[in-house]
């Protein structure tokens, strides 16, 4: 696994190099919004100790921004690392090493070109604060992962409609872009699969149906978005018997060989009620994470899902669609 990128100070603040004071002011304010206590729900995800490092690192960036001769040695700095990295033995490529799911052809072209329809909530540059939560929830995907050695998480909803596969998309192309992450993010809804139909165009390669049904091989069905290290293993069509192609030894096959290839392997899942198929799901990967629609759920409909899953593979709780001044769309 490759070791993280540290973050600059302007990627913390999420503005630009020649930012001007009065920006860097307004960011550094939006940021120590998310720590001070005004932002309920990402204030009860650190301890105190935590949001007091998070709150001193701000201040400390803040500092050097906006003092000239410190913000000029920073930027220096910045220009000598960028400068030596291209030398390091660590960013050089290995030839020799090819990707066994690189899907490019010998032109240099992908075999099924893929894109968005319109773009994810964490593309829009206008609110920082939605990446900040995608940034937190996948910091404390990471910190389960290196504690119990977990790499494959599913993204489910008791029912359907409340945002998680949008969260699947938001956050396995963040940690692939941002953090540099080779995921490999699955559709596994296969009475609804979304994914396939509502938010991306793509062409005729083979997909999770094509291979558990025995017609295609695991990398005729893997692409991967451009210029990313996000690879989608879509379910390309709806079918009707979903229970028997997840729980198939096919599916155990896929998920075993995407764990030893890829760094994450986030599974975008059915919703647990009414079928069946979540509970056979949660039994074949590491962990689970459940999406809940604020103020539209009920509660004993969620209560309900989670008393029908193994309760140790819960790793945690999205709360999505959450009304507040500070969180304006996404709660975690």
């Amino acid at each position: 696994m490759e070791q993280k990128k540290e973050r600059t100070y302007y990627e913390i603040l999420d503005i630009k190099a020649t930012a001007p004071l009065n920006e860097i002011e307004q960011a550094y304010r939006k940021s120590k919004s998310l720590y001070d206590g005004d932002s309920m729900a990402l204030y009860s995800l650190y301890s105190p100790e935590e949001r007091a490092e998070k709150l001193k690192q701000l201040e400390d960036i803040r500092q050097v921004l906006t003092d000239p001769m410190k913000k000029k040695s920073y930027d220096e700095y910045l220009g000598r690392l960028s400068m030596a990295l291209p030398v390091s033995k660590a960013a050089a490529p290995n030839p020799a090493a090819r990707d066994a799911f690189d899907e490019y052809n010998e032109a240099g072209a992908f075999r099924d070109r893929i894109s968005f329809k319109k773009k994810l909530a964490i593309m829009d540059a206008k609110d920082p604060m939605i990446c900040e939560r995608y940034r937190i929830l996948y910091t404390r995907l990471e910190q389960i992962s290196t504690r119990s050695s977990m790499k494959s998480f599913a993204v489910t909803s008791a029912i359907k409609g409340e945002g998680k596969t949008a969260t699947s998309l938001n956050l396995t192309w963040l940690m692939a872009s941002e953090f540099g992450r080779k995921v490999l993010l699955i559709e596994s809804d296969f009475r609804s699969p979304s994914i396939s139909s509502s938010y991306l165009n793509m062409g005729r390669l083979n997909g999770l149906v094509d291979v558990l049904n025995g017609e295609a091989d695991i990398r005729s069905a893997i692409n991967r978005f451009e210029d990313t290290r996000l690879y989608l293993l879509p379910a390309r069509t709806s079918v009707k018997n979903s229970s028997m192609l997840i729980d198939s030894q096919g599916m155990k096959n896929v998920l075993e060989r995407a764990k030893s290839e890829f760094d994450y392997v986030i599974v975008d899942s059915p919703p647990i009620l009414p079928l069946v198929d979540m509970n056979i799901l949660s039994r074949m990967v590491d962990g689970l994470l459940l999406v809940v629609k604020a103020g539209a759920t009920p509660k004993d409909l969620v209560r309900k899902a989670v008393n029908s899953l193994p309760t140790r593979n819960i790793s945690g709780v999205v709360l999505n669609g959450a009304d507040d001044n500070h969180m304006k769309k996404y709660y975690y």
